[in-house]
C-alpha cells in the first residue's frame, strides 16, 4: 500500500494546523507556502477534511481553516480516510466491495490481519502524538550545548 499525494498533503496540512494556537484560523495559502504544497490542490483537500468534520472552514475576508477538534482526538486514519475513503490493502478487504471468497481464500486472513494491524497503528497515531514524537526525535538528534 502506498499513500497518495492527497493523503500526504492532508496529513502535512493537518499537522501544521495542529501546531497553531488553539482556534487560530489559517489561510490555505499560508499552509501551502510553509509546507511547500500546491495551494489549489491543498484547498480541495481541505474541503474534503471540512466535509469529514476534521476542520472548520471560515469564509470571508478573515476566512481560512482551523481544526474542528483537539489534535489529541484526530487520528491519522481519520485524516487519510477523509481524503481517500476506507483503507483497504486489497479490493477483497474493501468494505464497499466485499469478497465472496473470503471464507475460502488462503491469503484473505493474512491480508485481513495485516490490514487490522495497519489500522491499529493509524488509529493510535493522533496529530498531537505525531508532533510529540517528532519533537522527541529532534531533541535526541540535537548535539548537547556543552559538546557532550
Amino acid at each position: 500500500m502506498r499513500l497518495t499525494r492527497g493523503s500526504d498533503y492532508a496529513i502535512r496540512g493537518m499537522i501544521y494546523l495542529a501546531k497553531q494556537p488553539r482556534g487560530k484560523i489559517c489561510l490555505v495559502g499560508q499552509v501551502a507556502e510553509t509546507q511547500s504544497l500546491p495551494e489549489s490542490y491543498l484547498a480541495k483537500i481541505f474541503q474534503d477534511l471540512s466535509r469529514s468534520g476534521l476542520v472548520v472552514s471560515h469564509r470571508g475576508a478573515k476566512g481560512g481553516f482551523v481544526l474542528a477538534r483537539d489534535p489529541n482526538s484526530i487520528t491519522l486514519r481519520q485524516v487519510i480516510e477523509a481524503v481517500e475513503g476506507p483503507i483497504a490493502l486489497s479490493p477483497c478487504l474493501d468494505e464497499r466491495v466485499g469478497c465472496e471468497l473470503s471464507e475460502t481464500c488462503e491469503v484473505h486472513f493474512v491480508l485481513a490481519e495485516a490490514q487490522s494491524r495497519l489500522l491499529d497503528v493509524l488509529d493510535g497515531a493522533t496529530l498531537q502524538s505525531v508532533i510529540g514524537s517528532w519533537n522527541e526525535h529532534l531533541a535526541r538528534s540535537q548535539p548537547l550545548a556543552d559538546g557532550k
